[in-house]
Parts: C-alpha cells; structure tokens; sequence
C-alpha cells in the first residue's frame, strides 16, 4: 500500500465512521426520549443503556457528536492528502496520523468505560471503534517512506509558513463546534427537535383523555417521566408557551419509564422514575404540583433527596411520606400508566390533545386560535 492508497483508505474509513456517529446521534436522541431502538438487543448488548447512561454526553454533547466531528475533519484532512499539487510528498500524512491516534485512544477508553462502568455493550459505538483503530492504521502506513516525526514535521512547517489560512480553518472549525452546542443546549436545533419525536401525531383511542370539551378552556393532557431528559427540555418549552395562553389547560399524568411500575418495558429505562411520579402525585395532594415538578426536572442534574426536595417546595414532610407509602398513590400511578399504555405510548413526554398524541413537543400549530382570556 503506497501513502496514497493508505489515504484513500483512510477516506473511506473517516466517511464510514461519520455516518456511524451520524446514526449513534439519532439513537442517543431516541433513547433519551424514551423510544427502543434497534439495537436493544439484550440487557449486555444494549445502545439505549449505553446512550442513557452518565457517560455518553461530555461537555453539554453526546459522545456521538464529538466523534462526527473528528471523523468528519479525517474525512477533510483525507481528500487534501489526495489532490493534486499537494505542498510536499506525505501532506497531510502527519496530521491525520495525529487525529488517527486520538481516535484510537478514545476508542480504547471508550471501550473500558462501557465494559467496567456501564455494564453494557453498544454494538455501533464498537463498529465506531474499530473503524478509529483501522483509521489509526492507514494514517500511520500515509506517512511513509519517511515516518510519523518527519511527516508531521512538514505538515506543521506547512501550516506556519500558511498561518492566516491555518487561523481562518481554525477560527471556522470552532466556529462550527460552538453553534452546535449553542444549538444543543438551547433545544432549538431542527435536528434535534425531530430526533426527540420519533413518531408522528397519531389519533389515540376514543376515550383516551385530552379529548376536546363542549366548552371551557382547551385541555392538553401530557404524559411525562421525571428521569427523562427531553421531559425536562419540553417541561420548560411547554411552560414558556402556556404562560401566554391562558385558554388552555394542562392536566399532568405519568408514565415512568421505569420496570418498577410500567408493565409495558421490557428492559430498564428510567430506574426510580416511578418513584418520583409517586412524589409529583403526593405534591399534588398538597397542591404542589407545578413547583414539585419544576424540581423534580431541576434535579435531574442536582440529585438532591426527595425530602430534600419536599421542604423546597413546602410539602408538609409527614403527611408526604405517608402518602408515599399509601397503596392509593400505587393505584394513581397505576391509572396513569394504563390510560397511557391504552393511547398507545411508546415515548415520553407525549401530549394529547383533541384525541390526537403528539411524541415528543407539544406543537403550537395543534392548538386553538388563541383567545384572550379562558372562559
């Protein structure tokens, strides 16, 4: 293999392993959203226990995107080893044997966490490590006949003597990162809006609840989990837009991804989701409802107690835990699960309205006109 077949091999690989973090991105999104994607394929080999777990988001954005930009610039790095007039022999053969490494170190690391940490094993996050190992490989075979150190030697002489293009590239490139995390974090990304609703607005069952009254304000009733991430992006999204439509009510049930309590899972999604939908009904007992749950989503990040949690929002402690244990809370959460599983829910949060479930955001177009004030 001459330099110039290691970087069209090493085109191929950067390509392949941009679509893999591609799908591992939409598959992250869809299990943060509570859907089962294809390769849940037991408790072992199981993406969605790997892409739900602490470890697959880093610096406010999923592993998998971190790796479509690495793979991505490999792929760039690749195709201008391979025009024409190139500046020197092995350009950029030194660079991508730099990022080549890095990938194949990550993947390493990668590995392990999933093997020690997570307990579970995603079976596109190793084809992404096999396909960082073999990157590693022909980037090393490009920097022949001279090697790694006089490769890289030129590449970095080439990006000094070139410093104003290097600085542009630079600029740009992070330029690119920096609007991808703002678009992240703020939930405002297209892409991520649809990753977060795998499923279309769908009727639900005649009887099913959010049906649309003879008269009085618009009723929307949303199905939610309290572990789930893209619950707590679409908690305040939905709270943001029914401050301004006093016309529509929303009416809060629960559906817990968590085998504790929801018969429909087959594998663990959420574990203590359930307990804290029983802490959202025993709130709700008291008439704490809406602080309740604005700390229950908080605490996805914050991890505080739940007595700890009561006090903030001035929950009376004893009657709290009595309700906690009283087999009339089991039975609410019980309704609530059912009247979601008779919808036909697959993913959280899900809002009906008029009958019809909306996955994922509760869509503005799918209400009323507004009026000015609720009758």
């Amino acid at each position: 293999m001459i330099p110039r077949r290691a970087l069209v091999a090493s085109a191929a690989l950067a390509a392949l392993g941009l679509v893999l973090a591609s799908v591992l991105a939409v598959e992250h999104a869809r299990a943060h959203a509570g859907a089962t994607t294809f390769c849940a394929i037991n408790d072992f080999v199981n993406c969605d226990r790997v892409a739900t777990s602490g470890w697959s988001v880093v610096l406010g954005l999923p592993v998998a995107v971190w790796g479509g930009f690495a793979y991505g610039l490999a792929l760039l790095l690749s195709i201008a080893g391979l025009r024409s007039g190139r500046p020197h022999a092995t350009w950029p053969a030194g660079l991508l044997f730099v990022l080549g490494a890095l990938a194949a170190a990550v993947a390493v690391a990668l590995a392990l966490v999933s093997e020690l940490a997570i307990g579970a094993l995603c079976i596109l996050c190793a084809a992404s490590w096999l396909v960082s190992g073999a990157l590693f490989a022909t980037s090393w075979r490009a920097t022949h006949p001279d090697g790694v150190a006089a490769a890289l030697r030129a590449d970095l002489a080439l990006l000094r003597r070139r410093l104003p293009r290097t600085a542009a590239i630079v600029v740009a490139g992070g330029a690119c990162v920096a609007l991808v995390c703002a678009a992240y974090r703020a939930g405002g990304s297209p892409y991520w809006d649809h990753a977060a609703a795998p499923r279309a607005a769908r009727p639900a069952s005649p009887a099913a609840p959010g049906a649309a009254p003879s008269g009085g304000p618009t009723v929307v009733v949303e199905f939610s989990d309290y572990e789930c991430p893209f619950c707590a992006m679409a908690h305040e999204e939905t709270n943001a837009l029914l401050a301004t439509r006093p016309d529509v009510r929303l009416v809060r049930r629960n559906f817990p991804l968590d085998t504790a309590c929801n018969p429909l899972l087959k594998r663990q999604m959420h574990p203590g989701a359930c307990g804290l939908a029983a802490a959202a009904i025993c709130a709700e007992e008291q008439g704490k409802l809406e602080p309740m749950s604005d700390a229950l989503f908080r605490n996805q990040k914050q991890k505080l107690p739940l007595d700890e949690l009561a006090r903030q929002v001035g929950v009376e402690p004893k009657a709290f835990q009595a309700c906690l244990a009283a087999p009339s809370t089991e039975r609410r959460l019980r309704q609530d699960i059912d009247a979601g599983i008779a919808i036909g829910i697959k993913a959280t949060p899900t809002y009906v309205l008029n009958g019809v479930a909306h996955s994922g955001k509760l869509p503005v177009e799918a209400l009323p006109p507004a009026t000015a004030r609720a009758p």
